[in-house]
């Protein structure tokens, strides 16, 4: 079910093996790292005796998910700061984002060039990755793969005569 630490530490050592040597992105991943601790510390704080419960109800579960969520969120670090990513700073930025999704929507002649060029399959893989990422995010809230669990004990005394 979890991965195994010697895999897994093999994985995130090969982030670190080829990181850049200049002072700016130097400084990057520790600024983000010094964040997410700032973060995990406000958290625990927080949710102290809320956590202990948990861990207690995990058993011998709880050391590897502790490392297993350890190791994601440093590989995701990495992959931010790899990637340049970075949330929207400005309202401005995020409706001229939409603004342009929006034109490009209801713009025929952007559908016609769509299907003329091939690029309708572009689209519609992101389309397959959207809805794959909507569907996961349905099963983690109904936390079941297929349908949502219902009590029907309180109807089966209710059956008809």
């Amino acid at each position: 079910m979890f991965a195994r630490p010697t895999a897994v530490r093999a994985v995130a050592r090969q982030g670190r093996n080829f990181s850049s040597t200049t002072a700016a992105r130097a400084a990057t991943p520790e600024k983000a790292s010094s964040t997410v601790n700032d973060i995990a510390k406000r958290a625990q704080e927080l949710g102290g005796p809320a956590m202990k419960k948990v861990e207690g109800l995990l058993g011998g579960y709880s050391e590897p998910i502790k490392y297993n969520l350890s190791v994601a969120s440093n590989i995701a670090k990495q992959v931010y700061v790899a990637e340049g990513l970075a949330p929207p700073t400005s309202i401005n930025t995020i409706t001229s984002a939409y603004r342009q999704i929006w034109s490009k929507a209801s713009d025929k002649s952007y559908w016609t060039q769509l299907l003329t060029k091939g690029n309708w399959k572009k689209v519609g893989i992101y389309a397959v990755e959207a809805y794959g990422i909507f569907t996961i995010g349905e099963m983690i809230g109904r936390r079941s793969l297929v349908g949502y669990k219902l009590d029907t004990s309180k109807h089966a005394h209710h059956a008809h005569h």
